[in-house]
This record gives structure tokens, C-alpha cells and sequence, in this order.
């Protein structure tokens, strides 16, 4: 039924779990926002913190064995040109998609549907005028039904479109046909299908207020108020430093991608996945089966993502390394005491334990790129300049 294999979908989400390690992906999420590792608020260590263990690299972070000038050609980040246009509308729509994580919404049964609308729906799909595998979604089987944002393309084409005029409340039939290559379902692959779509309502999310603020935000980082204007410039600075990077990256030429630190990317890929399996007491290769997926299939996608993954890591630190920015034992305090109580942990040792179980790797690798990613990120936003649209 859906357009995407749920493989990909599960892929996206242990990389979006994964804590910074580096990468320049946007952090600029609900789940950041509501207290995860970035965000800011004081929290006191005990005593077990300040174990030997505890560290601060006078190196910028990763192995300290690389020379990230010789991996990476840097692009001129001197002055960075961004459009006040394109600024403000990523801000706008990162503010509303973190809206929609919060899961905060009102339904409206009236009107009709419109493309950008965020419908719930129920559905039964039928081939031949039969229903088949995964082609349903009902009040018996999910009662709660299928919230589908109209124009995300997250369902078959045509799909979506179809429904674009109908009336809230309303059961219609939608003919439809599977692709020629559906990885989801192979059977399914160019035949014509019927839907049978109930539009439940509509959903209406809420606008941002400084109320709204303080119910799903609040403490989103230190630096700020709890107030929508406040939030809203933190997440503008998020959105600026992002492209601030992509634009970095993209005029920045990778020359070799050492193995050490590649390996131990495609290990923070692997492990939630892997992770996610287990306590669905589910094995890779059941799975990978049940999405018509190969191992070689697998760690090509571990590998595309790891790639660019990592070149974003390999600029970062250069642009580190020549600026001489490193992690103190202050700072590396700071952050490890945040991540201690985020994981409810009381030293480094079992924080380790966590992250490897969770990440594939420790705490020490994680924070001192935080630390980096942080650092940098302030010397390019005094680097931006905003252009006219």
C-alpha cells in the first residue's frame, strides 16, 4: 500500500536516533527540542562522575590519529552566503513539522480535502476484488486510523490526489495501479487496485504560542525563553547553521575517507537497527526477507548513508582542526553530565554500556564530536550573511 519499503523507514528512524555523532543531518527536531541529547538545562553530577574516565580532548574529535586536512579539501567558509527566503521558509516548515511530532492536534469533519491537508483515514484495498496483505487499515484493525498528510507521496500515486476534493465524512471508492517494480509486494507489481477510503476528519494542528511552548518545549535549550518568538529564533539559527554546512560540504572535496572511522560510522548505522530487530525478537535476515531485501542490500544503504555521513564529519573536524577548536574537560564535563541524566545513569562507565548497547559506540566518541559540531557551528554562524530573496 505504501509507497515506501517499511526497510527504508526503519533505517531513517535508528539514523535520526542515532545522538550526534558528528554529521551535520539538522537537530532541529521535537525530540531535541523536548530535552534530548543538545538541548540545554543545568543538571548536577554525583560524585561518581568525576571518575578518571572523565576526558577532554586537546584534539578535535574522532580517532586523533587522523589529519583531517589531508582527508578534506574545505571549501572558502569565510563568508557564507544564505537567501533570507529560503531561511525563513525552512524555519517555518521545521516549526510545523516539530508541531506534528508533538501529536497535539484538533479534528475537524467539515470541508473537503485539499492538497497539504493531514487527513485520518481508514481503508481497504482490493485486487481482483480481493482484499490482500497490507492493504487495510479498519476501526477493528487500527482504531486510531492512518493520519496521511496529502502531497507527502507517501502512498501510491494516485492515491493521494484522488482524494483531493472529497468531502470529510465520506467513503469513496479509488481506482488506482501498483507500479511496475513495487518492492513491497512483488505480486502486487502493475495491477489495477480499488480502495475503499473513509475520510475520518481532518487534522488541525495548533499554531505555536508561547502557552504551546511551555506545554511541548519547554527548556529547549538554555540559551532561549520559553517563548514561541524565542523558539522560533532557535530554530532559525539551527536551520541557518545547517545550510551554513550544506553549502560547506558541497563545495568541499573528500580525498579519501580514512577505513578506521568509516567502520565505526557503519557500526552507529547497524546497531539501533539491530537493536530495534532484537526486541522484536526479529533476526536481520527474517527481516530483510519479509521486505524482499538482501544482506547485500542492506549494507549498501548502511554504506550510501555512512558515506555522506561521514564527509560531513571529515569538513567539520577540518574546519576544527584549522581553527584549532577543541573540547575542553569543562565542556566535555558539561555534556556528559547531560547525557547521564538523559540516559538516568550515574557514571560514565554505565553510560558507556548504554550507548554501546544502543549506538555501537561510547560516550567519549559522542560527546567530543557534540562538543566539535557545537563549536564549529557557532564560528559559521558569524561567518553567514543573509542575501535578499
Amino acid at each position: 500500500m505504501k509507497k515506501y519499503s517499511k526497510f527504508m523507514a526503519l533505517l531513517l528512524c535508528a539514523s535520526m536516533a542515532l545522538p550526534f555523532t558528528g554529521c551535520g543531518s539538522g537537530s532541529s527536531d521535537s525530540s531535541k527540542s523536548s530535552g534530548s541529547s543538545g538541548s540545554s538545562g543545568s543538571s548536577q553530577g554525583s560524585e561518581a562522575d568525576t571518575d578518571a574516565k572523565e576526558t577532554g580532548s586537546s584534539e578535535p574529535a574522532g580517532s586523533g590519529k587522523v589529519n583531517y586536512s589531508d582527508c578534506v579539501d574545505v571549501g572558502d567558509y569565510s563568508v557564507i552566503s544564505l537567501t533570507q527566503g529560503e531561511i525563513e521558509d525552512k524555519t517555518n516548515e521545521t516549526v510545523a513539522s516539530n508541531i506534528k511530532q508533538t501529536g497535539d492536534y484538533n479534528k475537524s469533519k467539515k470541508g473537503t480535502v485539499k492538497l497539504g491537508d493531514t487527513v485520518n483515514i481508514y481503508y481497504v484495498g482490493k485486487v481482483d476484488g480481493k482484499e490482500f496483505a497490507g492493504g487495510s487499515c479498519t476501526k477493528d484493525t487500527q482504531p486510531a486510523g492512518y493520519n496521511l498528510e496529502i502531497g507527502s507521496h507517501r502512498f501510491i500515486d494516485g492515491f493521494e490526489d484522488a482524494l483531493i476534493g472529497k468531502k470529510i465524512g465520506k467513503t469513496y471508492d479509488i481506482d488506482v495501479t501498483f507500479p511496475e517494480e513495487y518492492g513491497n509486494n512483488t505480486e502486487l507489481e502493475g495491477k489495477p487496485a480499488v480502495f475503499t477510503v473513509t475520510i475520518n476528519y481532518k487534522v488541525i494542528y495548533p499554531e505555536l504560542s508561547d502557552s504551546f511552548v511551555k506545554s511541548h518545549f519547554k527548556d529547549f535549550d538554555s540559551d532561549y525563553k520559553n517563548t514561541a518568538d524565542d523558539y522560533t529564533n532557535y530554530i532559525r539559527n539551527d536551520v541557518m547553521a545547517n545550510m551554513a554546512l550544506t553549502y560547506i560540504c558541497n563545495n568541499s572535496t573528500v580525498n579519501n575517507y580514512p577505513e578506521e572511522m568509516m567502520e565505526e560510522v557503519k557500526t552507529q548505522y547497524r546497531t539501533p537497527v539491530l537493536y530495534y530487530l532484537k526486541q522484536q525478537n526479529l533476526s536481520l535476515d527474517d527481516y530483510l526477507a519479509s521486505q524482499n531485501m538482501s544482506s547485500e542490500d542492506f549494507e549498501q544503504q548502511v554504506e550510501t548513508n555512512a558515506k555522506k555521513d561521514l564527509a560531513q564529519r571529515l569538513v567539520i573536524n577540518a574546519i576544527a582542526e584549522k581553527e584549532n577548536i577543541t573540547v575542553g574537560k569543562d565542556e566535555f564535563k558539561e555534556m556528559l553530565d547531560k547525557y547521564m541524566k538523559q540516559f538516568n545513569v550515574t557514571s560514565q562507565d554505565e553510560l558507556d554500556k548504554t550507548l554501546k548497547q544502543y549506538y555501537g559506540t561510547e560516550a567519549e566518541n559522542i560527546i567530543n564530536n557534540e562538543v566539535i559540531y557545537n563549536n564549529v557551528m557557532k564560528l559559521l554562524l558569524n561567518n553567514i550573511e543573509e542575501t535578499g530573496n
